[in-house]
Order: structure tokens, then sequence, then C-alpha cells
């Protein structure tokens, strides 16, 4: 089953799936690529599966896994999301942070005075997430 460039209808995904470029490769959205490599993360999924599915070789899906597992590729998902509880250690009574914000992603520990804007907190994470 040929889903590129064509009008396709499979697990719920109705629309153009790939466009083709003037030398007739495939040009396939960042969308489309998040869900094909969502959809091998699965219990009993099989790369080459899912590959058939959407219409490529396994060897391009697979390293459509690894810029995922990189980063560069976001997943895509119909699902609810899951998300991550938060433990506030003495919070203030009027929301305002007195003290030192403490960062803790896996063994590294960053502390940073209270005044660190949101913007510089995020850049940090992405830094320590990335292991720069």
């Amino acid at each position: 089953m040929e889903l590129s460039g064509e009008e396709a209808e499979a697990d719920g995904f109705v629309g153009k799936l790939a466009r083709r470029t003037r030398s007739g490769g495939r040009l396939w959205s960042a969308e489309t690529k998040g869900r094909a490599v969502f959809e091998t993360m699965k219990p009993g999924a099989r790369v080459c599966d899912v590959a058939r599915r959407y219409g490529v070789k396994a060897q391009q899906l697979t390293t459509w896994r690894r810029l995922a597992r990189a980063g560069r590729i976001a997943l895509v998902t119909d699902e609810a999301a899951d998300f991550v509880s938060i433990e506030l250690s003495d919070p203030a009574a009027s929301g305002k942070n007195e003290g030192p914000v403490e960062i803790t992603i896996g063994k590294v520990s960053v502390r940073l005075d209270a005044d660190v804007s949101a913007v510089r907190i995020a850049e940090i994470v992405t830094a320590i997430e990335r292991g720069a």
C-alpha cells in the first residue's frame, strides 16, 4: 500500500503523507515522521511493519528514530499527554520564591538565584538534557 503523495487514511490519519521534490524524491512532514516514530515505540510494534504502512524503507524509519532520540524530531500522538509531578518544598504563601532555584536532572544539580529569568532557566535545562 503506497501512501506517499496520495490521499491516505491509516490509523485515523487522513491527508497527504509526503510531497514530491522536482527530482521525484519525497519530502516527509515533521508531523508524519513523528507519528511514524511514535508508532514504532509502542509495545509489540515492528519497524518494518510501520515502515510498510507509511510507504518508506525500514532503514529510513530507523534514521528518523535516531533523530528523535537526539531530540531533532518530536514524537506526535493523538493520545493524552502524561504529566510529571512537581514537588514543592516549602512554597511561600505569596507565590514568590525568596530562596535559590535548584534544578536536578539525573546526576546533575544546578542552584540558581531566585531572580534568574525563566528563559535562562529553560536554556540551562536544555543544555543539561543535551549533555553540554
